[in-house]
């Protein structure tokens, strides 16, 4: 009865290490919520392309309904577009590296 106990707990506790390693690592692949922000989707866009600019980082932007992918490398992607009367901004967390932590500085100034 124990062995038994044993072997159907394995997949329970390896479904809760996952669940938890997704939940608390910031490199998971999650998005981070969307965020609303009364600047005009141009506006922000402009500011992002501009913060790269400022720390020599290309950028890649395709054009979405209603908006703009950034593309900052590394799997780095931001979304802004507009929603619902207002601008709507989502920060892809991709690989990070100390080149790339600025991004997450940039959205809070560019999208407030």
């Amino acid at each position: 009865m124990r062995k038994l106990a044993v072997t159907l707990s394995i997949p329970l506790c390896l479904a809760a290490c996952a669940a938890y390693q997704a939940s608390h690592n910031p490199d998971a692949g999650d998005p981070m919520k969307d965020t609303m922000t009364d600047r005009s989707t141009d506006d922000v866009i402009r500011c992002m392309t501009q913060a790269a600019a400022k720390h020599d980082t290309p950028v890649k932007a395709t054009p979405i309904p209603q908006g703009q992918m950034l593309d900052f490398g590394d799997s780095n992607i931001v979304k802004v577009r507009t929603d619902n009367g207002g601008t709507t901004f989502r920060y892809y967390a991709g690989k990070r590296n100390t080149s790339n932590l600025w991004i997450e500085d940039a959205s809070k100034e560019c999208a407030p």
